[in-house]
């Protein structure tokens, strides 16, 4: 392979590695609007918004989190999981704690080791990861063996009494998707551009999912076990669902390298506007502003805007993982 060929090779797998920044970038916005619009369940067109977005949001988000996974020498696999876990720890002790002792629970232990909120993801990152890093070579590759096997995994999961402890429930839920992104390494996930305009139809026809069948599709959030054998059906069917839906929002997705370099700080958007929510739901209550559409969509669009702002800032990166402070001082 000449010279000139090596370049466009990597020219071409950094635009499509940007473009993948891009896609994570509008999934973070996806993940804010989800998390917000949860606030406002009470308000009809609130909760068809949260419905869509949960039907696929977070089975691509981890499918790209498996895209790119890879195993590693100790000393990498050790810094990856570092990245992981400091901010999972850090944020554990300054939220869950003081919910837990100001709150109240039944079993402190159970609570202490159920991940606060949205850092179930970070945990249950760190699980597929280490499932990565330990499973031998000679059975991962067997990859339509391995996606069967966590297929039927994910499906079995809610017949077992796992919970928020650990998100045991949800790390073996979601399993499928970050194998499923695993394998998908160095495959190209973007559709010829056109085929964009049927990508943004066919989503929009997905609308009638939550808008006439919202009944059908049991728990979105795969956190607790299934009420009965019908929400093991419901899992499956939405799980299918979520595959062409998110083949045709990660071809809809814009790119530019601002969008990109967003893309690049979804850990910032993650743990900041969750930290957010709280004071903001608890300060619109105060001032009695009513619960809409209007004001959930305001509310979203007022902490993508300040957290991209934020962004900005020196310390923006730092504070998801603290011992950033630490480094590259003069002892």
């Amino acid at each position: 392979m000449s010279y000139n060929q090596d370049c466009g090779g990597e020219k071409s797998l950094k635009m499509r590695n940007e473009r993948i920044d891009s896609v994570k970038y509008w999934l973070i916005i996806l993940v804010i609007t989800g998390h917000v619009f949860e606030e406002f369940k009470a308000v009809p067109e609130c909760k068809f918004v949260w419905d869509w977005i949960y039907i696929f949001h977070m089975p691509l988000f981890i499918f790209i989190s498996g895209y790119f996974s890879e195993k590693k020498d100790s000393v990498k696999f050790k810094q990856s999981i570092w990245k992981l876990l400091e901010p999972l720890l850090f944020y554990q002790i300054l939220v869950q704690i003081p919910w837990i002792y100001f709150k109240g629970c039944d079993n402190y232990l159970i609570a202490l080791f159920s991940p606060w909120w949205v850092l179930w993801y970070l945990l249950s990152l760190i699980s597929w990861r280490l499932m990565l890093q330990v499973i031998p070579n000679n059975f991962l590759r067997k990859r339509y063996i391995m996606l069967f096997i966590t297929i039927c995994i994910s499906i079995s999961a809610g017949f077992f009494p796992f919970n928020y402890f650990l998100s045991i429930q949800r790390t073996l839920a979601f399993m499928p998707f970050f194998f499923g992104g695993y394998y998908a390494k160095g495959k190209n996930l973007f559709l010829p551009e056109r085929y964009r305009p049927f990508c943004v139809i066919f989503l929009m026809l997905t609308f009638v999912v939550p808008l006439f069948f919202s009944h059908f599709l049991g728990s979105l959030t795969h956190y607790k076990p299934y009420d009965d054998v019908y929400d093991a059906i419901k899992r499956i069917a939405v799980f299918c669902l979520s595959v062409p839906m998110s083949l045709a929002f990660v071809n809809i997705c814009t790119n530019t390298s601002w969008i990109a370099r967003q893309g690049r700080m979804t850990m910032q958007y993650y743990i900041y506007h969750a930290l957010a929510i709280t004071p903001l739901m608890a300060f619109a209550n105060k001032l009695g502003i009513p619960s809409s559409f209007f004001t959930a969509t305001f509310f979203t669009i007022a902490l993508i805007i300040g957290i991209g702002i934020a962004s900005r800032l020196p310390y923006f990166e730092k504070f998801t993982n603290p011992s950033l402070f630490f480094k590259n001082k003069p002892i």
